[in-house]
């Protein structure tokens, strides 16, 4: 007989947040890790006046944009599930009977924030928080870039000349853009066969700091920036990112992680040990830079056999001469540094373990929506990156406190190693065994000829 409940709910009906999350639910595991405490000193610098109408809780609207950054959610959808996810709720410290805030309140949170150097300071925390418990070492890192498609269309682009000539002109003439006729946009289309499009003659009307990027021969071109990351190689904890706009050349890739190196430096105080990239990153100019560092290149060079020390017949007395004569000697010596390291073991090693940072890419766009830019702009790019970063960097902690403990050895009793036992060892005891006896035999032969005067049998 099949059973059949009464679908008629009761009025009242008693339950709270914490009976319905579970006990080794992720987002339990994330409470626990995450740290705020810094965020009072940043909210007084917000909101500095204690007049006016009191904004939205602090902490609240950081824990929900860290959800949505987590779960690939958008402000819209992300208060909408925050309505009926009971997980949610909990993280975020809101009962059932509290209201959720307006996803106008997140963005001009996020604004602000973003002027006072909020999510660099928490990301910045973050990374804090993986040196304290042992995560990251910093010794050894890498470095990568990716493309993210902008937040704007192809039909967006207007030709730089003509966009100015306009405003001029709408400057010096006394009609008001609203008196202007309007155009019916069902009749109105452009047509884009036979134009060519470039970064330096046209420019996108809704998000000007995007440009065109593409990744190969082949592939199709697309409004674009550039994220960076610096991260460690074994913990693959994220420790420097930004966001730039597409430059077209690969030397400004390598001079942004120089940038990210520097910015870790600075704030962490640790100078790595390694660093390294692929060949993009191989120019002179960035092995130089690297090695002026202190730090070890383990990245493939552009050019097939590094230069030789260039020397100059003839001593100049130009400032700007010897400087350019050194930054050549200084590359040339770098390069063929770099050449060195490659036959080294741990540069064997590095070059097997760079694909860790590629992960961490197609983690943050299949995950996290890093894919496509949210926003517009390359400040809220720069946000978006670090966000993203931020939550790649909570995960790598939850899993390492998640982790069981490993088991104290007792010091006070000396335990021998285990040994492995193989068939060379099994044949060298064997070995020595008959050496043994054979040595105990001729001793006890030679006592008997000792004996007797003569032996009676003679072993070799």
């Amino acid at each position: 007989m099949m059973g059949k409940r009464n679908a008629q709910s009761s009025a009242i009906q008693m339950v709270t947040l914490e009976e319905l999350v579970p006990p080794k639910h992720f987002l339990r595991k994330l409470d626990q890790v995450l740290d705020l405490s810094f965020m009072p000193g940043i909210m007084k610098q917000i909101y500095p006046s204690e007049l006016g109408h009191p904004s939205v809780d602090g902490p609240l609207a950081v824990r929900m944009i860290l959800l949505g950054y987590l779960y690939d959610l958008s402000e819209v959808r992300l208060c909408e599930e925050l309505g009926m996810h009971a997980g949610y709720r909990w993280f975020c410290r809101l009962d059932f009977h509290e209201k959720v805030p307006h996803r106008t309140t997140l963005v001009k949170f996020r604004g602000r924030c973003r002027e006072h150097g909020l999510w660099e300071e928490l990301f910045h925390q973050v990374v804090t928080q993986c040196l304290d418990v042992g995560l990251l070492s910093g010794r050894h890192l890498m470095a990568d870039s990716t493309q993210v498609q902008a937040n704007a269309s192809i039909k967006s682009m207007q030709d730089i000349e003509s966009e100015l000539t306009e405003a001029a002109d709408r400057l010096c003439s006394d009609e008001a853009p609203a008196d202007k006729p309007e155009q019916d946009d069902d009749h109105h289309h452009t047509d884009f066969h036979g134009k060519k499009f470039t970064n330096k003659t046209h420019r996108s009307s809704t998000d000007p700091d995007a440009q065109f990027y593409r990744k190969s021969k082949g592939k199709e071109a697309k409004l674009s920036y550039k994220a960076h990351n610096l991260a460690d190689t074994k913990s693959r904890v994220i420790v420097a990112t930004s966001a730039t706009r597409i430059s077209g050349d690969d030397a400004r890739d390598g001079a942004q992680s120089l940038a990210l190196l520097d910015r870790f430096a600075e704030r962490h105080g640790i100078t790595p040990k390694t660093l390294c990239a692929d060949t993009m990153y191989g120019s002179a100019e960035n092995i130089a830079g690297v090695v002026a560092r202190g730090i070890q290149p383990h990245i493939p060079l552009l050019c097939a056999e590094p230069p030789a020390i260039p020397v100059w017949k003839r001593r100049t007395y130009n400032l700007d001469h010897a400087r350019k004569r050194r930054e050549k000697v200084e590359q040339a010596q770098a390069l063929r540094t770099a050449s060195e390291l490659s036959t080294t073991q741990g540069y064997q090693l590095s070059r097997k373990l760079r694909h860790r940072i590629e992960h961490l890419f197609g983690e943050a766009k299949q995950s996290h929506g890093l894919d496509k830019a949210r926003c517009r702009g390359l400040e809220k790019m720069q946000e978006q990156t670090t966000l993203t970063a931020t939550v790649q960097n909570l995960k790598r902690l939850v899993k390492f406190h998640d982790k069981p403990p490993k088991a104290a050895p007792n010091k006070g009793v000396v335990r021998p190693k285990a040994s492995k036992l193989t068939s060379f060892s099994i044949f060298s005891a064997f070995r020595q065994l008959f050496r043994l006896n054979l040595r105990l035999l001729r001793h006890f032969t030679n006592s008997i000829s000792d004996q007797f005067g003569q032996p009676a049998f003679q072993i070799t």
